[in-house]
């Protein structure tokens, strides 16, 4: 069997691109999925960043099969969700060859959409609950039901595994993959002594059958990473069995961006990449099926000067920003560090007034970044001179027209979300739909319009309050307040 999977491993190994480190502009990555197709504006991004990460939620397969159960036709091999992540890679692959692309491969969970996990099926390669003597279920993060366990206990589980990284390398447009649940592991559970393989819920094994899944998913792991080399692959966990991948960071948002002393941010950075050839740091979560790929908010980018200074603090060559999106700076020379960020503490100057404390570093094309906070590390402000410029002052958004909602006017705020005093809410297909029908209300005085999904809101709601809820920023909301007179 493994004679049989040589010539795949020569092919994919030829094929594969290593991630772009250079530090000529600022390094940026993306990591999501989109139910919608993408446009040419959206591939266009992509193809600007170095290293792209897509999402098992790319196509209509896991909305579907998260909506409609896993029972369901979207649930089962045939929705072929890695085709629609093959599509996406081809069309940015087209306009720039050298994105290095990375596949959402689970290391636990057998998402029943893959064409993959159907051959696993087929092949009784899925791990058998000692208990039920049928397949193991088990929940996912986002509250998917019915998920499979990749039979690592078996040999046919473990080599259908490397079989499935060496195939899929093959296609020309896989670099990489994210290993998510890289940790994960069978163990004994510390009460009753019962081994198990767990995620949110729990399936038995026996000790032996456990002891077997470890061993067949370490070395499905390092044959795996074998296979990929210098490509990306992201551990969503540092350690399995004391195997590790060579990308690593946090894939969320990393609150090292936002706050705190942004020197234990620096530190975080070196200490991965002491065993880590990359580093993802993102200003942003993973970008969700929900998101319109084809709105031009969605091609911006969520990191703010702010963000984006702290990061400049600690950026060395394998480090990457997730922003999910673009934005000008991002073209702008950078060039090598010249060095470590310089600290100077907060102190107070001749006057007894406080002085900030302060960070900076310079780059080889004469861009420098300085950023000043408090003795607690909290809060802060950074300014970028790009190529030793200083930058334009700040262009105030202009403010929205006001809107006429039947008998009456409103405002309209931008990017702004109203909360506390609701009334009542509705589906509407637009912002100004959702004004009328607070005009329509005599006890409305505040609206809010959103096109997305908003805790347990569907898309399209429409939200009524009374005067005084609070304005929030939130991106992609419309909201608005109403005058009657």
């Amino acid at each position: 069997m493994m004679l049989a999977v040589l010539p795949i491993l020569l092919l994919s190994t030829a094929a594969i691109i290593a991630p772009n480190t250079s530090l000529a502009t600022v390094p940026c990555a993306y990591f999501g999925g989109n139910y919608a197709r993408r446009g040419k504006a959206n591939i266009k991004m992509l193809a600007k960043m170095r290293i792209i990460m897509i999402e098992k939620w790319e196509g209509h397969c896991w909305q579907d099969c998260l909506g409609n159960g896993t029972g369901s036709r979207s649930c089962n091999a045939s929705c072929g969700v890695e085709n629609d992540i093959l599509h996406t890679f081809g069309l940015v692959k087209a306009v720039n060859p050298r994105t290095a692309t990375v596949l959402y491969w689970n290391t636990l969970l057998a998402f029943p959409f893959y064409t993959a996990v159907g051959k696993f099926k087929a092949a009784n390669a899925l791990t058998i609950d000692s208990s039920t003597k049928k397949p193991i279920s088990i929940r996912n993060d986002n509250g998917m039901e019915n998920i499979g366990v990749y039979g690592f206990d078996t040999e046919a589980g473990t080599q259908l595994y490397i079989d499935t990284v060496a195939n899929l390398t093959a296609t020309g447009v896989v670099d990489g993959f994210f290993g998510d649940k890289w940790g994960s592991g069978a163990k004994a559970n510390h009460e009753t002594g019962q081994w198990q393989i767990c995620n949110h819920e729990c399936g038995n094994v026996s000790e032996t059958q456990g002891i077997a899944w470890n061993a067949g998913k370490a070395r499905a792991l390092a044959a795996v990473l074998k296979i990929v080399g210098v490509g990306p692959y992201f551990s969503n966990g540092d350690y399995f069995e004391g195997i590790q991948a060579n990308l690593n960071g946090h894939w969320q948002h990393d609150r090292g961006l936002f706050t705190g002393d942004p020197r234990k941010h620096i530190q975080d950075v070196q200490e991965h990449l002491v065993n880590h050839s990359y580093f993802y740091d993102s200003c942003t979560i993973d970008q969700k099926w929900w998101i319109d790929p084809n709105d031009p908010a969605s091609l911006r980018t969520k990191c703010d000067d702010k963000t984006l200074a702290r990061f400049l603090l600690a950026v060395e060559k394998g480090v990457f920003l997730g922003t999910n999106g673009w934005d000008p700076s991002y073209d702008k020379p950078l060039g090598d560090p010249l060095g470590p960020a310089v600290y100077t503490a907060a102190e107070a100057d001749l006057d007894g007034r406080s002085k900030p404390a302060m960070l900076h570093r310079n780059f080889s094309s004469g861009t420098f970044v300085v950023f000043t906070y408090n003795a607690a590390g909290d809060g802060g402000s950074g300014e970028i001179w790009w190529e030793g410029k200083p930058p334009p002052p700040p262009t105030p958004a202009p403010t929205p027209a006001p809107i006429t909602c039947g008998a009456a006017h409103s405002t309209l705020l931008i990017d702004t979300w109203f909360e506390g005093g609701e009334i009542s809410n509705s589906s509407q297909p637009n912002s100004l739909a959702c004004c009328n029908a607070c005009a329509a209300d005599t006890s409305c005085v505040e609206w809010t319009w959103t096109p997305r999904q908003r805790g347990k809101s569907p898309p399209n709601t429409c939200h009524l309050h009374m005067a005084k809820a609070t304005p929030k920023q939130l991106s992609r909301m419309s909201s608005g307040v109403l005058d009657r007179s």
